[in-house]
């Protein structure tokens, strides 16, 4: 069986945000399309190849679901390697980190800053540390201020089965091979939408 990487792209829901996923397959390639009528975009799982933090960038945001978005690149994600990559716009301000061997968070070098476009950091070799990028946040630069937050979670941190007993009220989303809930939190700016993947049995995003 060969691994195969997932590629996570986000996509706007009500105040801004919701996921399409794919899975990991025993076969070469595999396409998964989420039972989620709101935004269902299937997109091919790919071989895994030697992790360099950033994949082929893009001329433009073909997604449709980045506000004045200048082009796309794909970033690598994982905790102790990289599982998935999720594409990110190049004009838009990425902060991200790792976790240590304690499960404590770090910020990565050069994607700590409120000003720093991920063209910019891309270019400063800051996806390319060597830390795998496990939590990030990112913010357009445009009045909108479109915000999307992401993490992934081991088991030590908080388990997919952690994630179902606590927000009792999500809707499950998705299917077997890529199960996935629906179900809103609270952030400064008001209720948001929020969306759990199970990426593995190690990992929810």
């Amino acid at each position: 069986m060969r691994n195969m990487k997932k590629t996570i792209p986000a996509l706007l829901l009500a105040l801004g945000l919701a996921l399409s996923m794919t899975a990991c397959g025993n076969k070469e390639s595999e396409t998964v399309t989420p039972d989620n009528s709101t935004t269902p975009e299937a997109v091919e799982t790919q071989p895994t190849q030697e992790a360099t933090g950033t994949e082929e960038t893009t001329s433009r945001d073909d997604t449709g679901v980045y506000p004045n978005a200048t082009g796309l690149t794909e970033v690598a994600m994982g905790v102790t390697e990289d599982i998935c990559t999720f594409k990110v716009p190049l004009n838009y301000v990425l902060a991200g980190g790792y976790y240590d061997e304690n499960n404590e968070e770090h910020t990565i070098q050069g994607l700590n800053s409120a000003t720093t476009t991920v063209e910019e950091a891309l270019a400063a070799g800051s996806f390319s540390t060597g830390n795998h990028l496990a939590f990030f946040t990112m913010t357009s630069l445009d009045a909108d201020q479109t915000m999307i937050t992401t993490g992934m979670y081991t088991p030590d941190i908080m388990s997919w089965d952690d994630f179902k007993a606590y927000y009792t009220d999500a809707k499950e989303i998705g299917d077997e091979s890529v199960p996935g809930l629906l179900y809103h939190v609270e952030a400064i700016s008001g209720q948001c939408v929020a969306v759990a993947v199970k990426v593995s049995d190690d990992v929810t995003l």
